[in-house]
């Protein structure tokens, strides 16, 4: 056996020896000591909140078709693309959220183009799982199975976590079954990481690795406070740091995908940016939190709200905003035609205004059923890169893979930066071999 998993099993004996030592720490409170199962003459344990929260997170098992080869002629010698496919297995995990109704929340990448999905309790019964609805910007899934005697995780409110806070980490790392990990949080707000759309993780050092994805983030009271979904590590496996998805997210994305089956997010209607100290000075603002408007688009719910150039948005909702990706994420929560709060600085002072979200407008038509559009300033990408974004999708029309909020960067090899650019591109003249941007991973996608 190699140094390496023998000295990962010490490290993670150290941190189990440490986290009990700050446990025995806190038994001074009787209601600790309850709620840890510290009984007079037992070791300290986790066990108590563990207990019946496990068999509420499942494993998943995911067979998607991929392809991996481009044939580009015919048995005649004609030009006739056609890509060859394999099937690819892969693994994950999932939080049953609902145990009547069978729900079960996961990570969208986990099952993002899946052609069959099996979800296995911890009773070892196995069902095949139907996929509710997805939404990449966020990376939240929802899927359901037809099943009895279930159990449940009840969501809990991750605003009222704090730095320090111990936190549970259940899920199938590498595929070897259900692992506990344990830690605290270690950051929350952690929003400018450029792996999702829409970003405020949780931050723990409780290990995380490939296979935890869609597992349970869960408190000292067995409450879900986050989805595991991430990692950042040179190596690829735990370095203790791994972000979650807190379960406000969690709540506003299953809840509209359970009930539409996707996620209709509109815009505000204006342009922004972060506030530099030196802005802030000039306009005499007692703080650098918030962000500043630069554009008011003409018809926007942002105008009819009576939204000005050098208004501060510092809340939206009774939540403050602390800088661009903040009111990304806010604004990313909501419906189209849903109303918010927004409090403004206007020459010094505070004002309240109502704001609506609104639909995008459909752009253009790439081919019949997709739609594109310039990058929109709502769009996390706006600014960073040139390329056009998937507006509308009508799967009616449609069998495409592409999701809303897809950015195309390449057609047939050319290079896309903006709508004008596909003029000079035939859409009729099928396949169209596109370079697709989803979140942090891009790909190649063949349309017909």
């Amino acid at each position: 056996m190699s140094d390496g998993p023998l000295k990962n099993v010490r490290t993670e004996s150290s941190l189990i020896r440490r986290f009990s030592a700050a446990v025995l720490v806190l038994m001074a409170s009787a209601s600790t000591a309850h709620i840890l199962g510290v009984i007079e003459g037992e070791r300290p344990s986790l066990a108590p909140v563990l207990a019946g929260m496990k068999d509420a997170v499942v494993n998943i098992s995911v067979t998607t078709r991929q392809g991996y080869r481009i044939d580009w002629f015919d048995e005649w010698g004609e030009i006739s693309p056609r890509r060859t496919y394999r099937d690819v297995q892969a693994a994950g995990s999932g939080v049953i959220i609902d145990a009547n109704r069978g729900l079960v929340v996961t990570n969208h990448h986990v099952v993002a183009q899946a052609r069959r999905i099996v979800i296995t309790l911890q009773d070892q019964r196995s069902f095949d799982a139907e996929f509710l609805g997805s939404d990449p910007t966020t990376d939240i899934a929802v899927l359901k199975i037809d099943a009895d005697n279930l159990t449940e995780l009840k969501l809990g409110d991750a605003e009222e976590l704090r730095v320090g806070d111990f936190v549970i980490a259940i899920g199938n790392p590498f595929g070897i079954g259900q692992t506990v990990t344990s830690g605290i949080v270690s950051a929350l707000g952690r929003n400018q990481m450029d792996i999702l759309g829409v970003e405020d993780f949780i931050q723990t050092d409780a290990s995380i690795n490939q296979g935890n994805s869609g597992g349970a983030l869960i408190d000292i009271d067995g409450n879900l406070v986050g989805i595991n979904t991430a990692i950042l590590s040179p190596s690829g496996v735990s370095s203790g740091i791994g972000f979650a998805i807190p379960s406000d997210i969690v709540k506003a994305i299953a809840d509209q995908l359970i009930e539409y089956g996707d996620i209709s997010r509109g815009m505000f209607g204006i342009e922004f940016r972060p506030i530099t100290r030196q802005y802030a000075d000039t306009l005499g603002l007692p703080t650098i939190n918030g962000v500043v408007v630069t554009k008011v688009i003409a018809g926007s719910g942002a105008e009819r709200a009576g939204m000005r150039i050098d208004d501060v948005i510092t809340e939206v909702d009774g939540k403050e905003i602390v800088n661009s990706q903040d009111l990304l994420t806010k604004i990313a929560l909501l419906r189209v035609g849903q109303e918010f709060n927004l409090k403004v600085i206007r020459k010094g002072e505070e004002i309240q205004f109502q704001g609506t979200v609104q639909e995008f407008e459909i752009g253009n038509e790439l081919v019949p059923g997709v739609y594109v559009d310039n990058i929109p300033a709502s769009h996390p990408y706006y600014g960073r890169i040139r390329g056009i974004v998937v507006s509308t999708v009508d799967r009616r029309l449609t069998e495409t893979q592409l999701l809303v909020g897809d950015v195309v960067l390449e057609i047939n090899r050319e290079r896309i930066s903006r709508l004008g650019d596909l003029q000079s591109v035939e859409l009729d003249n099928r396949p169209l071999i596109l370079l697709v941007l989803r979140g942090s991973q891009q790909f190649r996608m063949v349309l017909r």
